[in-house]
């Protein structure tokens, strides 16, 4: 048996404390450093990402564009009796240009092209231009509402490692972009950030329309007259869905019972034997979603169009954008909706 006694069991406890304290800085140093280091690279790479957006896609570069730029600054002025807001993904990009649809729609007819590259969701930009002010008296969409019912939960979103890693680290395609970017433009480095400001500018002046030159591969900008896909369907109506019920469709109705707009579903553009083509039937057709507020569907759910006025196999041309855009005008004048 050892015997300790009161006074040196006191001493030992004492002894650990003070090895504990001691011990403490050991790890928490090296830590806190750490946590420091990696808080300053963050703060560097965000900085960079901020500061060299011309190195960026330029599908990131266009949607910002669109968003920071041409939505928040004032889109029309007091004459504009007609103020259209033409929403969809980047096939509404490349095909819609405003300057070409108002001088066919005439005196107080003033538009612009909010199609997004990749992505067809339109209440985001359309709520920041109202927050800026900028009203429409009509909005029209390529892409009806999405079908999904509920916003996501908590649980949905962590399960969303994209957009968990873009909320978290926003700038992890820094790297891989300004590699690409070097590469590319290793011997025109300040010739290319101009091009990209300028094709930036082009696209404000433009109103929203951008053709999208890096996807065409073809001469002249144009696809052969014989050219197919594996994937076509030339003998499929491709019929849109617009369904009665989803998370987006109210908050577009409440914003247009707000504002005061219509809304007003319009045709695609799409290659000939990509699909069948549009029933002819459809193409005086304006059928009423709702009254209150406005929703129409307009003409045939899409136009077909010979490959020569198409870029790539999604986008058109900037003749194809012109052929496409005096078929709408076309569309809108015989419909009535403007009367």
């Amino acid at each position: 048996m050892v015997y300790t006694s009161p006074s040196s069991a006191a001493t030992l406890k004492t002894a650990e404390r003070e090895r504990s304290t001691t011990a403490s800085p050991k790890w928490g140093r090296p830590v806190a450093t750490f946590a420091l280091a990696l808080i300053g690279v963050w703060l560097l790479l965000y900085a960079a990402y901020v500061m060299l957006p011309f190195i960026r896609p330029g599908s990131d570069i266009i949607a910002r564009a669109k968003f920071d730029t041409l939505v928040k600054r004032p889109m029309f002025g007091a004459q504009d009796r007609f103020r259209l807001m033409i929403f969809g993904h980047s096939k509404v990009l490349t095909s819609v240009r405003p300057r070409e649809l108002d001088a066919a729609m005439g005196p107080g007819f003033r538009s612009y092209n909010l199609g997004l590259p990749g992505d067809d969701r339109f209440l985001p930009i359309l709520e920041d231009a109202l927050l800026a002010g900028n009203v429409p008296t009509h909005v029209l969409l390529t892409a009806p509402w999405g079908s999904k019912l509920d916003t996501d939960g908590v649980l949905d979103t962590l399960r969303n490692d994209a957009a968990t890693a873009n909320f978290l680290v926003p700038f992890r395609q820094l790297p891989r972009d300004a590699t690409l970017f070097v590469f590319q433009n290793k011997n025109r480095m300040m010739d290319a950030i101009r091009e990209v400001d300028a094709e930036r500018s082009a696209m404000i002046d433009d109103r929203g329309w951008y053709f999208i030159k890096s996807q065409s591969h073809y001469a002249d900008d144009r696809l052969p007259n014989d050219y197919a896909l594996p994937t076509d369907r030339p003998t499929q109506i491709e019929q849109r869905k617009i369904p009665d019920t989803s998370i987006s469709r109210p908050r577009l109705e409440q914003l247009a019972r707000k504002y005061g707009f219509k809304v007003i579903m319009i045709p695609l553009p799409y290659r000939i034997g990509e699909y069948a083509p549009a029933p002819a039937s459809d193409r005086t057709r304006l059928a009423t979603i709702s009254n209150e507020p406005p929703i129409y569907v307009l003409g045939p759910d899409y136009f077909s169009y010979p490959p020569a006025l198409f870029s790539d196999p999604s986008h058109m041309n900037a003749d194809g954008a012109l052929v496409y855009t005096a078929d709408l005008a076309r569309l809108l004048r015989i419909s009535g909706v403007f009367d």
